[in-house]
């Protein structure tokens, strides 16, 4: 037999009125400064929270995992993009595949530990199986936070350790020969990738970036990146000269495309000049490596990306070796050298 307890606390204040302090440190007024009618209103508050309590544990028993699941979808729909949606549902399909349609709570490390295992028999990059990863996690805290879980199994299995690599960007003969190919064939395309290139943003932010985001007279552009986080970046010459070859208009979506269609045409392109082994984000990691290159410190690279951390952005501080090695030697050594040392015998 399990037995329920709900906290709550019945007071009154130096006012004189009746309060219900709930669990979480939650207070109400009960609007009254009679005891008995108190004491009779707390009592009926207690057999309603009782009763929800008693509804939640016979949901949280039965719930199954496709029945979380889409509950979960449901409330996605109204705060993410279509996008992050239709990644979630592919996911939860995929989990589903694997596991069964069992209950929500009978879901333990074990499984998942076996999941992933699975991701990397497939050859999956754990870079993907990190990303099916963490949408996992997230449904799973927030079946937690909804009462349908004790705990979150995923809090207690680590991520797929992912080599570190240096990111892949492009050459500048490569950029001219792709950009100039794309201009003649698909002008409005080319407007499109050179402002990634120009910005360092993602192709989602620009996809949806507006006229009203971007304020010429200011020289500011407002960017809306991930979990709805608002950036503002500079509006350089290069970059106002393509805003006003491309409008501006007064309000709407500055390019028309779906995501995947960008993803598709410059995929397209690849393959004509030899370069498959490179893709759309990779005109994000030029961008930020050749400022990297160029001297430009890691903090303002992170700024403009709008990287949640540093350690994000210090994947491109290995390209500022050449730069730091002739600071150095300015400094130390040549005829311009700023302090005057003796040669070692």
């Amino acid at each position: 037999m399990i037995a329920l307890k709900v906290e709550m606390k019945l007071f009154r204040r130096k006012n004189g009125y009746w309060y219900v302090r709930f669990e979480r440190g939650k207070e109400k007024s009960l609007r009254t400064k009679d005891k008995r009618l108190a004491h009779k209103l707390f009592r009926e508050l207690q057999k309603e929270a009782l009763k929800g309590r008693l509804i939640l544990l016979e949901k949280r028993e039965k719930i199954s995992l496709s029945g979380f699941f889409e509950e979960y979808l449901e409330w996605s729909e109204k705060s993410k993009s279509p996008e992050t949606v239709a990644k979630e549902r592919w996911i939860f399909r995929y989990f589903l595949d694997y596991c069964g349609n069992k209950p929500l709570r009978s879901i333990k490390i074990r499984d998942i530990e076996l999941f992933l295992s699975f991701l990397r028999s497939k050859g999956r990059k754990p870079s993907g199986i990190n990303v099916i990863y963490r949408h996992l996690k997230a449904a799973f805290n927030k079946a937690f936070e909804w009462g349908y879980l004790r705990e979150n199994p995923f809090s207690k299995v680590k991520p797929v350790k992912v080599p570190k690599r240096p990111p892949k960007f492009f050459k500048p003969e490569d950029i001219e020969k792709l950009f100039a190919d794309i201009r003649e064939k698909e002008p409005e395309f080319y407007f499109y990738v050179r402002f990634l290139l120009e910005t360092g943003c993602r192709r989602n932010e620009i996809l949806y970036l507006k006229w009203e985001d971007v304020d010429l007279a200011a020289g500011r552009i407002r960017i809306r990146g991930k979990g709805d986080k608002v950036r503002s970046i500079p509006i350089h010459r290069s970059l106002r000269a393509l805003l006003e070859e491309l409008g501006p208009r007064k309000r709407g979506r500055i390019f028309p495309w779906h995501p995947s269609t960008v993803t598709h045409k410059f995929k397209k392109y690849l393959r004509k000049h030899g370069l498959e082994e490179l893709k759309l984000h990779n005109l994000r990691h030029t961008t930020a490596s050749w400022l990297a290159m160029k001297g430009v410190p890691l903090k303002t690279i992170q700024e403009l990306l709008g990287h949640s951390t540093i350690a994000v952005t210090e994947i491109y501080a290995y390209l500022q070796d050449d730069v730091i090695r002739e600071a150095l030697e300015t400094v130390f050594s040549g005829k311009n050298q700023a302090i005057r040392l003796e040669k070692v015998k």
